[in-house]
């Protein structure tokens, strides 16, 4: 988008490709030699010393990376994205601050997805999550995230964010949501249900995020369980959107196409958790996670399967996630499904999704209040809140016509305010905004001039959640 609008675009991340890619693989969060630094990784590394070396090590080949970048490019403006805000890399975070403190005729926007002090279910725990055991490097990370000098223009992609951030620390933000190109459309493969198991008559519920405990599957699990309950009332032919027949033989597949995070033990127990709970309602999962691939990766190869082509072959969208910074797979399931996605209202989304839309434009999970923490560490849904989802379900398979209509409706709804072309013009003027905001503060530029410079852009791009 940017690029269509004249701007020279480098993208500099652990994996950057391309002819404008600048690869800085140390900005791989992933890797030991920065998962030392979360506390259940440290137990044998006691020596704080030791850390601080190491740790000191990795802030400065990042800086030193990032400064090979700037005698590469001269950029007038670089995008940082989540650096400043979570901690998933420390050295990272704390490299990018002193970078921005050497660089004050830069102009640097510092776009924010997500933060330690996001609470989740439980009041604490992501911060937790990210605290290190080392008072030292703690300090140092902790002065590195929301730096604010006059070279940084901030932006959040919430309005709860945009008012936390005003309210706990006075910093003015500017809203830029997630974004989807909602013309955008998959490539279709052949015979996909086949291929993956899966019969003609078989009705499959994705649950299509990241396989951790926000996201909140066992309610997927809970629904369908409460759905599969219900099969006599929409037997026979021309049943939801992809009008399948509904047989008694007819599965009842939940399916979870993501592998990312499961090397985590946290969400590994989760996970085990989840099917567990699964077996116990008799839902059957359906998971995938080894043969399916970003996109941009697919090369056809025959064990492969591009991840959005999936949503062809999807019968109902459900996105039960308690949490979300902002909610950018729901903006998927709108684009690419067919039908009303089953969706709970989490903050954002009671916030900055839901008001543009009808109230008829979910199969609603209730809100967090609707959500309780059972004795397991799972979440159960208010039992009324899931008998109505199930109950409009039903309708819906039922009446697929109507569920069309108002799906289209809620996508181009969604569109409006959502997809890629609005935002990146939204992006496009702060990145802007920045670049001659920093010019202007170092006195390089008249306080007076009208004319906008040719800008050269980069985009950080270590992101989680």
């Amino acid at each position: 988008m940017l690029s269509q609008q004249g701007w020279k675009v480098i993208e500099c991340s652990a994996d950057a490709t391309g002819a404008n890619g600048f690869v800085l693989p140390e900005l791989d969060y992933s890797t030991p030699q920065v998962q030392i630094f979360k506390r259940c990784q440290t137990s044998g590394l006691q020596n704080e010393t030791i850390l601080e070396n190491i740790f000191e090590n990795q802030v400065q080949v990042i800086k030193n990376k990032l400064e090979e970048l700037m005698r590469q490019y001269h950029p007038q403006v670089i995008h940082v994205r989540n650096i400043l805000s979570l901690p998933i890399h420390p050295a990272a975070s704390v490299a990018m601050a002193e970078f921005i403190a050497e660089h004050p005729a830069t102009g640097f926007l510092a776009q924010h997805h997500d933060f330690s002090f996001e609470d989740e279910f439980l009041p604490g725990d992501r911060e937790k999550a990210y605290e290190i055991p080392f008072p030292s490097i703690q300090k140092r990370v902790e002065e590195a995230l929301l730096f604010s000098p006059p070279n940084v223009q901030h932006a959040v992609i919430s309005s709860l964010m945009q008012r936390r951030l005003l309210e706990g620390f006075g910093i003015h933000a500017a809203v830029i949501p997630d974004s989807l190109d909602f013309e955008n459309r998959p490539e279709e493969i052949a015979h996909l249900r086949e291929k993956l198991g899966i019969r003609p008559n078989d009705f499959v519920i994705g649950s299509m995020a990241r396989i951790i405990p926000r996201k909140a599957m066992e309610v997927a699990v809970q629904f369908i369980a409460a759905l599969q309950k219900r099969k006599n009332e929409f037997l026979g032919e021309g049943r939801g959107v992809y009008r399948r027949t509904v047989t008694e033989d007819s599965r009842f597949l939940l399916l979870l196409p993501q592998s990312a995070g499961l090397d985590e033990p946290e969400n590994d127990i989760y996970f085990t958790k989840l099917l567990r709970y699964a077996v116990s309602l008799g839902v059957e999962v359906y998971y995938i996670g080894d043969r399916v691939v970003a996109d941009s990766a697919y090369r056809g190869e025959p064990g492969e399967i591009p991840f959005y082509s999936l949503y062809h072959d999807v019968d109902i969208l459900t996105f039960p996630s308690y949490q979300e910074g902002f909610g950018n797979q729901y903006l998927e399931a709108v684009a690419l499904g067919k039908g009303v996605v089953v969706c709970h209202a989490y903050p954002v989304m009671e916030a900055d999704i839901l008001p543009l839309i009808s109230p008829e434009g979910i199969i609603s999970l209730g809100n967090n209040r609707e959500y309780t923490l059972d004795e397991t560490g799972l979440i159960r849904l208010n039992e009324e809140v899931l008998q109505a989802a199930v109950d409009r379900e039903v309708h819906f398979l039922l009446h697929p016509d109507e569920e069309k209509t108002i799906a289209a409706r809620t996508c181009q709804r969604l569109k409006k305010a959502f997809d890629a072309e609005v935002v990146g013009n939204q992006l496009a003027d702060l990145l802007s905004k920045a670049a001659n905001s920093a010019m202007l503060s170092a006195g390089l530029l008249p306080v007076t001039t009208s004319e906008t410079p040719e800008h050269q852009g980069i985009g950080e791009s270590i992101q989680s959640g």
